[in-house]
Formats: C-alpha cells, sequence, structure tokens
C-alpha cells in the first residue's frame, strides 16, 4: 500500500505543475476542512494532494480536522449547534437529506468552474443534488457491485451473473470449490452492512421511502416484496449455509479477508474493495471480475446501484467558498484522480478520468456498467434512521428472530418513523 501512496503522490506533485492560480492569490487564506480520511489508510494520499496545492498556491493553507467516519456525522451536529463548523466536511451519502434539512450546506453549483461541470459526471451530479442543491463537491466515487472470481465461475460452468438465482447458484458452486463458503457476507448492524442490504432489497423492487405529492411519506418496508427480498437475504445463511460462520457479526474487513483469503468468491462491495483485496493477495490480479447487483426474478425486480459519491461539503460558515472550490477541483481533476484510484480503487467522479485504462479492466467493468441503473438518493429527513430499521431486521433473524416477529417490529419502528 505504501508504494502505492509514494507513487500517487508523485504523480499529485506533477499534476500540480498545472494548477492555475486562482484570481485571490493575493488574499492569505486558510481552510479548515473535517475529514474521516485523515483517519484512514488514505491519509497520506490525501494530505499529499493539499501540499501539492499548497505548493503551488502558497497564500492557501489547508488545515485538516481528523474525525472517524462513525463520528463524523454525529460531530458535524454539534457544531453546527455551536455555530463553530469548518469551512467543509466530508459528507456522507446518507448525511446528505439531514445536512440539507439543517440548512448548513451551500449549493455547490455556482461555484464550479464551466470546465469541471462539462467533465462531471451526469449521474454523479444528479446523485449529489437534492431539491436543486448541489450538496458537495464531489471527489470519487465508490458504486455498489457485486465482485467474483472469474476464474472459479468459469470453473463451474456458470455462464455469467445475471439474477439472484443465478447468484444464489454462484454462491453454491463457490462454497465448493473453496472448501469454505461462497459469499462473503456482510452482515454486521453497521452502516456498512446496511448498505449492501440496501441493494439487496431495492434488487426485488423495494423502494425504502419515498414523499408523495401531497408531502406525506411512505414505505415499502412493510411490503411483501420487502419480506421476500429479507428472507431471501438471510436464507443464503440459515438455509444455503454459504456464508462464512457468525454472520450478524461478520463486517466489511472481515467479509474481505475472507475473499483475500480464497475463502469466498462473491462479495457486495463497492469498488474499494478491488484494491483492499489485491493489496491483501496480489496473487488474484486478473482473476476478478464485476457486475452490477443481479436483479430479482420478480415483476419488479431490477438491477440497482448506490453511486456512494463522496467529497467535501461547502458550510454555511465558509467566507471564501471560491478558494475551497478551486482546491478541490484540484482534488477531482484527472492526474489526481487517477492517481487516487490506482491505489484504492475509488472511482473518478469525471468522465474524462473514468475512461482511464487504470478502470476499463474485469474487475471494474461491473461498477462502470451499473452507474446507470443508480437511483436518486432519498431526501427523507431522517433516512439513516431508515436504514437502521432494516439493519435491525436482517440482523436479528441471522440470529434467530422469525420473519414475522422482524416485520412487525419494522411496521412498528417505520409506523413512528414516519409519523414524526
Amino acid at each position: 500500500m505504501k508504494r502505492k501512496i509514494a507513487a500517487a503522490l508523485s504523480m499529485t506533485m506533477v499534476a500540480s505543475v498545472f494548477a492555475g492560480i486562482p484570481a485571490y492569490a493575493e488574499d492569505e487564506i486558510t481552510l479548515t476542512i473535517m475529514s474521516c480520511l485523515q483517519t484512514e489508510d488514505e491519509a497520506e494520499l490525501e494530505q499529499g494532494i493539499a501540499d501539492a496545492y499548497m505548493a503551488e498556491h502558497p497564500n492557501v493553507k489547508i488545515e485538516f480536522i481528523s474525525v472517524a467516519n462513525n463520528d463524523l456525522d454525529a460531530q458535524i451536529t454539534t457544531l453546527a449547534a455551536s455555530d463553530d463548523l469548518p469551512d467543509a466536511f466530508f459528507l456522507n451519502t446518507a448525511f446528505m437529506s439531514t445536512a440539507l434539512d439543517m440548512g448548513i450546506v451551500q449549493d455547490a453549483a455556482p461555484y464550479l468552474s464551466d470546465e469541471f461541470k462539462v467533465d462531471l459526471s451526469p449521474e454523479v451530479t444528479e446523485f449529489c443534488t437534492l431539491d436543486d442543491h448541489l450538496m458537495l463537491v464531489p471527489w470519487f466515487q465508490i458504486p455498489i457491485a457485486l465482485i467474483y472470481r472469474a476464474d472459479w465461475l468459469e470453473q463451474a460452468g456458470i455462464e455469467k451473473i445475471e439474477t439472484m438465482e443465478d447468484f444464489e447458484a454462484a454462491a453454491k458452486a463457490f462454497t465448493e470449490i473453496s472448501g469454505a463458503y461462497g459469499f462473503a457476507m456482510v452482515g454486521a448492524r453497521n452502516g456498512s452492512g446496511e448498505a449492501r442490504f440496501s441493494q439487496y432489497a431495492k434488487a426485488f423492487g423495494v423502494n425504502e421511502v419515498w414523499q408523495n405529492d401531497d408531502g406525506s411519506w411512505e414505505t415499502d418496508l412493510t411490503s411483501d416484496k420487502f419480506k421476500t427480498a429479507l428472507q431471501s437475504f438471510v436464507d443464503l445463511d440459515l438455509v444455503d449455509g454459504v456464508v462464512p460462520a457468525g454472520a450478524s457479526e461478520t463486517a466489511y474487513p472481515d467479509a474481505v479477508t475472507y475473499f483475500a483469503n480464497e475463502q469466498a468468491g462473491l462479495i457486495i462491495s463497492g469498488s474499494n474493495a478491488v484494491g483492499a483485496i489485491l493489496n491483501r493477495n496480489p496473487e488474484l490480479q486478473g482473476k476478478l471480475g464485476s457486475v452490477p447487483i443481479p436483479k430479482a426474478t420478480t415483476e419488479e425486480g431490477r438491477h440497482v446501484t448506490n453511486l456512494q459519491v463522496s467529497g467535501y461539503a461547502i458550510t454555511s460558515a465558509c467566507e471564501h467558498p471560491e478558494a475551497l472550490v478551486d482546491y478541490l477541483e484540484f482534488m477531482a481533476g484527472y492526474d489526481n484522480a487517477v492517481s487516487f484510484g490506482k491505489a484504492t480503487g475509488r472511482i473518478p467522479v469525471i468522465k474524462s478520468a473514468l475512461e482511464d485504462e487504470a478502470f476499463t479492466g474485469a474487475e471494474y467493468a461491473g461498477f462502470s456498467e451499473c452507474m446507470q441503473y443508480s437511483i436518486p438518493y432519498s431526501t427523507f429527513p431522517a433516512y439513516a434512521e431508515v436504514q437502521d430499521v432494516f439493519g435491525e431486521a436482517y440482523n436479528s433473524m441471522l440470529t434467530g428472530t422469525s420473519i414475522d416477529d422482524a416485520i412487525a417490529t419494522v411496521g412498528t419502528r417505520m409506523e413512528e418513523l414516519l409519523a414524526r
């Protein structure tokens, strides 16, 4: 990983030479940016990009505030209440509707350059826009798709994974091939597990929560199609036995380890998992493939994805939004986007970088294809609580709760949430 970071930093330094000096170059500006990546493996990469920008813009000082991702939303809420927001913060997609409702994020669209607007993927723009308000300056995206062992698929004699039936057949075949498991299920009740199950359920036609013309909210989480999706998901463990033991406690790092150790050959994940798997087991290079989330063979079955676009929101407290956006566009520009993506598996948001050969291999094919199936993010102000509702449902069933009891709890919680 460190070698990849060093290479990426080198490319970033070269890219900085081409950065333009904006009109405000004479002003001394300090930008405070709250970043969860500063607590993760990508910290050195992000700092390198900032250092390169500051070298070309000596009047700009970039200061990172490190906050763990799990604490980020709560920290922003606290700072907003005390009128002490930074200039920008890493905006988790599940927090977008809450941030909009709080009125703490400026519309980024007026500050974007024409060049960046033209190059920005239209799916990304749509995903990041709520009520005609561009919630953040996009940096990278992590679409959710199905990663699989291409060599095992050929060995099993399975032509493709298009439907949930294909997926189940592959999971059973891969269990036999590996001698361990087929599907590295992330069953832990946390944001990571819920993000994956959300896409699984949507493949059955489930719309978690939506707003009617009269302003009222409705949900599919009490419908028969959600019940079918929920039962199908947990049956992969309880009936088919194709997932690692203790699925209710399996978190994302555990699932990646199972895959990298060749104890499983399927994982529903974002594109960053490709980098994580290959970093753990370089011998899997050339043996991975990806496809969009398989669709259920029901009337409402469909391919889906969550683009998981990530970037920085401009807060209402920011006094220099033009300078901030100039830096954020630099981060997401071609050279930095390609080098960062190669090192991390996080896919660029601009069309020119998406066309780079680094993202055209079989391991990324499904992530590129699935972008057309992206569903706009929910504007429900308490969407994070909706995620917790279905997270409790699948997790409790993995530990023995019946389908009827799980659905009853979902109904009670959603009725209270929608009424509130």
